[in-house]
């Protein structure tokens, strides 16, 4: 491969000065050119590229967000419905005691002249806890019946329109040749709502 040489002499230069001279002018213009109008572009584009890719990603997670989203709002619908439900086996009343004494009237037979004797003899509030929205009120019930008012009592809590559980009962026959023959002990379960605080 032959080796090119260069032979420029002080001649030659002067002799395209005006050359030389416009081709330095052209080159450092191209460079203002490139500085002042096509590098801010390029810089303006890469920042414009990078803040897109940025918007991508937060879309990307906002639509993940809006499908939990539109999962969590059916799940609020589906319970919403049963939270209605439920308040609507509420007990409305002030305090337990209050409740104790409604669920008495409630469940004894002196407001259908047809039903089984049963008397209420006591009743007393056992315990009450919160839950949120509601109180679990446990209340013992002292009857005095025979085995169809037994009947009618625990019908009347099975088919409550009210949130009532039977969580323990005793039963104890005893003699005798007329009326009720059975003294029953029941501790029953009721909802109601949590009193309001003034």
């Amino acid at each position: 491969m032959k080796s090119v040489k260069f032979d420029i002499t002080i001649g030659d230069i002067k002799k395209h000065q005006w050359s030389i001279a416009a081709s330095v002018i052209v080159v450092m213009a191209m460079t203002m050119v490139y500085l002042t109008l096509i590098s801010p572009i390029t810089d303006r584009k890469n920042m414009l590229i990078a803040k897109i890719g940025h918007q991508q990603k937060l879309i990307s997670e906002y639509g993940q967000k809006l499908g939990r989203s539109k999962v969590i709002k059916e799940n609020l619908a589906k319970h919403e419905g049963a939270l209605r439900k439920m308040q609507k086996k509420l007990f409305r009343g002030t305090d337990p005691y209050q409740l104790a004494a409604s669920l008495g009237d409630l469940l004894s037979s002196k407001s259908n002249p047809d039903a089984p004797k049963l008397d209420i003899k006591t009743y007393q509030v056992l315990t009450s806890k919160e839950h949120g929205l509601y109180e679990e009120v446990h209340m013992r019930f002292n009857l005095m019946t025979d085995i169809y008012g037994l009947h009618y009592f625990l019908t009347r809590v099975k088919n409550s329109e009210f949130a009532i559980q039977v969580k323990e009962i005793n039963i104890q026959k005893i003699q005798r040749v007329k009326g009720p023959d059975l003294i029953v002990n029941v501790i029953l379960a009721a909802l109601m709502e949590k009193a309001k605080k003034s």
